[in-house]
């Protein structure tokens, strides 16, 4: 063999054994999958490097990612840019707009989310929150007199209306004795006055006749309705009255009247008028296009601003309770490694390809080193 000869194909060896060393070391990254026995003795190498240390490489690339990639302070920053608070508004801002163009009704969209015959149960909610809010109302100032209760400006109202109530009470009793019915009636208490008064009544009753006694006695009684005096002594009574129930308690009136009771049949009464289903068939637009631009420029800013500061100072906590570093490595773990080795390959597949080609450059060179050697020696 003659010495050129000899340089070529030591350098062809050399190259050969290098790219192939390399190539070798790059596939014994991942293969073999698993482990081989011979006579019950594992063979050197199996598994590969990565499927022998796949338990701490998973557990390193979480760490990693925790301590060095997805970090508190990495997410806080980008919290903080003003990008993201833009995309966050933008987005808000679409789904609200989306919102406000619906056309089902609230009911059929609570529907969807698993809440049937919601205006019953609001109408039931609605009746036990009121019943309950006036029942300890009632309890809490059931000592309290009705002055304490009441507001100065209501007080100073009914006393101002004191008069107007006894001149409204002088006119419908006037309109009451002027008319048919209440002549009739005042007949027949006159006639049952006589009657408990036995023979005087009788001979009154013969001498005068009972609707001569009625001509004489209905003018009188409507001389006295009209009479100014008479308004101001009923309107004295009032106000002695109105003085007196001030000074009741909760309890006391409640004890005469039942005031109680009447509270709640007027809480009833008018409950009874309102229906939550008249509001829950309206369309969801409807109401979300009547604050539309409320919600966009002032409630939104200040609840997103105020989620990302939440956020932002929980994010520490939140992601220690996620425990992404586990989640990490359980899913590296759970991880086909034919799909690992493909996806580093397919990432690499230049660089790997270079590796390869470098082995065998280098091996070259050795080869020509050692044909130099071979020659002179």
């Amino acid at each position: 063999m003659d010495i050129l000869t000899t340089f070529i194909f030591m350098i062809v060896i050399g190259a050969v054994i290098g790219a192939a060393t390399n190539y070798l070391a790059i596939k014994m990254l991942f293969r073999p999958y698993k482990t081989y026995y011979l006579f019950g003795k594992q063979l050197p190498f199996t598994p590969g490097l990565i499927p022998k240390r796949r338990d701490e490489v998973a557990k390193q690339v979480g760490v990693m990612v925790m301590e060095h990639l997805l970090t508190p302070d990495g997410i806080k920053k980008r919290f903080e840019t003003s990008e993201a608070r833009e995309d966050i508004l933008n987005t808000v801002h679409r789904y609200i707009d989306k919102t406000a163009e619906m056309e089902i009704s609230v009911a059929t969209f609570l529907e969807k989310f698993g809440v049937l015959q919601a205006d019953v149960k609001m109408d039931e909610w609605l009746s036990q929150w009121s019943d309950e809010k006036v029942s300890a109302l009632l309890e809490k100032y059931d000592q309290q007199s009705l002055s304490e209760l009441l507001p100065q400006e209501v007080k100073d109202k009914f006393s101002a209306k004191i008069p107007d109530v006894a001149d409204y009470i002088l006119m419908r009793g006037i309109h009451y004795f002027e008319s048919e019915e209440g002549k009739a009636r005042l007949g027949n208490m006159i006639d049952d006055f006589l009657k408990e008064r036995g023979m005087f009544g009788s001979m009154v009753q013969m001498f005068l006749g009972n609707s001569s006694l009625i001509d004489r006695v209905h003018p009188e009684i409507m001389k006295f309705l009209r009479n100014a005096e008479t308004k101001r002594f009923l309107s004295d009574v009032l106000v002695q009255e109105w003085d007196k129930v001030k000074t009741f308690s909760l309890q006391k009136l409640d004890e005469k009247w039942d005031v109680k009771r009447i509270v709640f049949c007027v809480k009833r009464r008018l409950l009874s008028h309102f229906s939550t289903k008249l509001l829950l068939d309206r369309p969801v637009g409807t109401y979300i296009s009547a604050v539309a631009n409320d919600l966009k420029f002032q409630f939104a800013p200040v609840l997103i601003d105020k989620g990302m500061e939440a956020a932002s100072n929980a994010l520490e906590g939140l992601l220690t309770k996620l425990q992404f570093e586990d989640i990490i490595r359980e899913q590296i773990e759970l991880f086909p490694l034919e799909k690992m080795e493909e996806l580093v390959v397919s990432i690499s597949n230049k660089e790997l390809k270079m590796i390869t080609f470098l082995g065998g450059f280098l091996g070259g060179i050795i080869g020509a080193i050692q044909a130099v050697f071979v020659t002179l020696f």
